[in-house]
């Protein structure tokens, strides 16, 4: 997989958790228009600035110009974080981390997760806010977990199921439908754990730390 990072201009993330997964196949940095600010503030230099440019200052432009990538994208159909994923996209990125992506605006933040199951599976994205991380699923995947640890499952519609094993509350075929069911707050028994996804799909919730400790999101 060739992995890139968006940072978005919302809640800044950890630096330790960035760098962990610049260290693990996600190197490539690119900024999201404000997002640059931040990676201003935490000492670091994206590879690339991308977004309408109204987020940013004049200053931290100069600061970056000619050390990185800056594209200016007009319109207003797209979120800047969407421009930046069709950039990746563009340049044959195959996984992406979303970092910085919620904050005090919660249509910001919905609209942010709603962009990962969107662009799936042009990208494979995970987006990462305070102490969780989420991943758009599908098909079969073995997950790196940790005895104990939090586990959620959601489903996009009726049609898409669940199997899973490893986990305190196992699944069996079963549909969690967005606003009918759920599967908040399961648990790993065992450590590793694997999740079926048949006919659509779906979204995994893990604690952020927990990812950390297992050195990923999935081994599939």
């Amino acid at each position: 997989m060739r992995g890139c990072i968006i940072l978005a201009n919302g809640r800044p993330p950890g630096r330790k958790h960035l760098e962990f997964f610049r260290a693990h196949g996600y190197p490539f940095l690119i900024c999201a228009d404000g997002g640059a600010e931040t990676a201003r503030e935490m000492g670091l230099v994206p590879d690339l600035i991308a977004g309408d440019l109204d987020s940013v200052t004049g200053a931290t432009l100069a600061i970056f110009s000619g050390v990185c990538t800056i594209e200016k994208i007009a319109g207003q159909y797209d979120t800047d974080v969407e421009k930046c994923l069709k950039i990746a996209i563009e340049r044959g990125f195959t996984g992406c981390v979303i970092m910085g992506a919620t904050g005090d605006r919660l249509d910001h933040s919905f609209n942010n997760i709603g962009i990962a199951v969107k662009y799936d599976p042009a990208i494979k994205i995970m987006v990462v806010s305070e102490a969780t991380c989420m991943q758009v699923i599908s098909g079969d995947l073995t997950i790196n977990g940790v005895a104990g640890e939090t586990v959620s499952l959601f489903g996009i519609d009726r049609e898409t199921l669940f199997t899973t094993s490893g986990l305190q509350y196992p699944l069996n075929g079963e549909s969690l439908p967005f606003g009918v069911r759920d599967g908040t707050s399961n648990v790993a028994t065992t450590g590793p754990f694997s999740v079926r996804v048949e006919g659509g799909t779906g979204i995994l919730m893990r604690e952020l730390e927990k990812v950390i400790v297992g050195g990923g999101f999935d081994t599939n």
